[in-house]
């Protein structure tokens, strides 16, 4: 077919930089293991729901998030 002109529904596109590529991949990596985090954190309250009285969970949460407060 046709030459690669480098565009696209009518619009240029840059080439990015190696270094803007690693700080994009950087960044992404980073969103995606935060949302992965947070995902596994809410399936082991989950869990932690099924087995446990809601009070004894917020007990246990709460000790944690004091713990983590008081890390250097």
């Amino acid at each position: 077919m046709g030459e690669d002109t480098g565009m696209e529904n009518g619009q240029v596109h840059r080439k990015r930089s190696a270094k803007d590529i690693e700080q994009m991949a950087a960044r992404e990596t980073a969103a995606f293991l935060r949302r992965a985090s947070i995902t596994y954190l809410e399936c082991c309250v989950s869990l932690m729901m099924t087995h446990l009285e809601r009070e004894e969970v917020a007990t246990i949460l709460e000790k944690e998030a004091d713990m983590l407060r008081k890390l250097d």
